[in-house]
Order: C-alpha cells, then structure tokens, then sequence
C-alpha cells in the first residue's frame, strides 16, 4: 500500500484504511484517479482513504491464511513449552 498527499506516514496510512474498514460498508480499494498523485485536493473520492488504488487477490488472502496458521502454531507450541516448564 502507497498513501498519496503530502505527509502520508505509515501510520497515517493504517490508520486510514482501518477507519475505513470499521465504519464503511463499502469495498476499501484506495484513490482510483491518476490525478489525485498530483494534487491530493483535486479528484478526491472522499469514500475512500487516501492511498493509492490496489486489489486484494485471492492468493494474497491464501497467503495471508497460512501466516496466520504459521504463528498460530508458533504460539500453541510457546505455550505448552511454558505451560511444561512451569
């Protein structure tokens, strides 16, 4: 993810795209104007956060899928070597 305007940090970011996923009932897919790179204030779609457009795939969601396993096993395997050593 690319936020677009001046002093868009990372956080800014998240923050954005969080608000939007909380309090939208509408897809979350960024600023689709090319023009909104050059002046943030122009073309804005107000619906949307600011960032650039981008697509979630079905690979980026299977992937994200197996992280989550991944570490839910790490931290199954953590706590029962804690739960053994106490």
């Amino acid at each position: 993810l690319a936020g677009v305007g001046p002093g868009c940090t990372d956080e800014t970011l998240l923050s954005a795209i969080a608000s939007a996923l909380h309090t939208s009932t509408m897809p979350i897919t960024g600023q689709l104007s090319a023009a909104v790179e050059k002046n943030p204030g122009v073309w804005l779609n107000t619906s949307q956060p600011l960032c650039k457009a981008f697509m979630v795939t079905d690979e980026d969601i299977r992937k994200q899928e197996e992280l989550v396993q991944q570490v839910r096993k790490r931290l199954e395997e953590a706590l029962m070597a804690d739960m053994l050593a106490h």
